[in-house]
């Protein structure tokens, strides 16, 4: 009798098809965090956090920059970079690739918790009734609309208080 292929499977059959994949991708993971350590002891900080390693396979270790700029930069530093890598384990390491890709950017900017912290900082900063006292100045010489509106804006100041 013929198998039937829409029959459901054994969960035990399902994990044991998974974790041999499970454990490869756990693998080349971890290779990747080292490298990305190896990538950021290499470079200087305020351009180790403009790019990533993205990728190393067949001796090609593939590095993602957020904009062109950055990626011929970092081109410019391939050589000695290689060097870094070959000296700290990656013997077999043959060539580095780097790719322009803005859309890292995103996945760079959302593992960086210190801008966000500094974004929200900035919102918090009260006015103060200097400012505010400007603001009124400003407006008794505005047309009504605009008036309005910086009277509005100059109450925030008065507030604080």
């Amino acid at each position: 009798m013929a198998k039937d292929k829409f029959a459901p499977k054994p969960l035990n059959d399902i994990i044991a098809g998974l974790s041999g994949r499970l454990s490869s991708y756990a693998g080349k993971s971890q290779a990747l965090d080292k490298q990305q350590t190896l990538l950021t002891e290499f470079l200087s900080p305020n351009l180790a956090e403009k790019c990533r390693v993205s990728n190393y396979k067949d001796g090609t270790l593939t590095i993602e920059a957020v904009s062109a700029p950055i990626a011929l930069r970092l081109n410019y530093l391939k050589m000695d970079m290689q060097s870094h890598f070959r000296g700290n384990g990656l013997a077999e390491l043959g060539q580095i690739k780097i790719i322009a890709n803005p859309q890292s950017s995103q996945r760079l900017s959302k593992n960086n918790p210190a801008k966000k912290a500094n974004a929200t900082v900035a919102k918090k900063l009260p006015m103060s009734e200097q400012t505010s006292d400007y603001l009124n100045a400003i407006a008794q010489n505005a047309p009504p609309s605009l008036r309005e509106k910086l009277e509005r804006l100059a109450k925030h100041g008065k507030k604080t208080k």
